[in-house]
């Protein structure tokens, strides 16, 4: 077994169910080097996690007083560090579509009592698709056998969130539209996933296009903060 970022062997004791049942075996891990890179998110923001903010961060009290009637709560699994960037760099942007394995094991249990929930991932643009070849949040949820729903549509190709200012990320044009029957909206709860949430404008966005048809609750996810 080899870790699916560095491709340095893991050395690993199996357990007895591994022994008599050799495929099931997680085929798709880190090695410890590798996991060291990344830090977990806890502690910050209570409604985003942002760091180093012992309540409620300005982001978030912008965001409540923009959308007052959806009481949103944003998770994460890690922080956006140095070993992050590096990770979905290669991943991401290099297109090594291997790594949508990397936190397989982690989504498991994150999504392992929210099976009732509609799961809806941010979309690309048709031309952003093309290039890249596939979208990097559907790419992680179906490594880990999650369903969800292409409910949402980008208009259209806009600039990288990561080479925009905050200022840019805040003010840019609603890029989202649905395209299903509203009713299917209706009372239901969903989770919104992405790969990254920075100042959560992308999110928001999705949510505001999925509120009008009156969702049971809406949460979002994501990979990083």
């Amino acid at each position: 077994m080899r870790c699916v970022w560095c491709k340095q062997p893991i050395i690993k004791n199996l357990t007895i169910m591994e022994m008599i049942y050799p495929f099931s075996l997680q085929k798709q891990t880190l090695c410890k080097t590798c996991q060291k890179k990344f830090e977990r998110l806890e502690g910050g923001c209570l409604l985003c996690g942002k760091k180093g903010q012992p309540t409620i961060c300005s982001d978030c009290q912008f965001w409540q007083k923009k959308y007052p009637d959806y009481s949103f709560k944003h998770e994460a699994l890690y922080r956006y560090n140095d070993g992050f960037q590096e990770w979905i760099e290669q991943y991401k942007y290099q297109g090594d579509y291997q790594l949508r394995y990397t936190f397989s094991n982690e989504l498991k249990r994150y999504f392992k009592d929210k099976r009732n929930l509609l799961v809806i991932p941010i979309p690309l643009s048709n031309e952003k698709q093309k290039k890249r070849g596939f979208n990097q949040v559907e790419a992680i949820l179906d490594a880990t056998n999650i369903k969800y729903q292409r409910f949402l549509l980008k208009k259209n190709d806009t600039i990288p969130q990561a080479k925009k200012s905050r200022y840019e990320r805040l003010k840019m044009a609603q890029p989202f539209i649905l395209h299903v029957d509203g009713k299917l909206i209706e009372n239901q709860e969903i989770i919104l996933v992405d790969d990254i949430y920075t100042t959560g404008r992308t999110l928001f966005y999705a949510a505001e296009c999925l509120l009008p048809y009156h969702p049971k609750q809406i949460m979002t996810f994501s990979l990083a903060r």
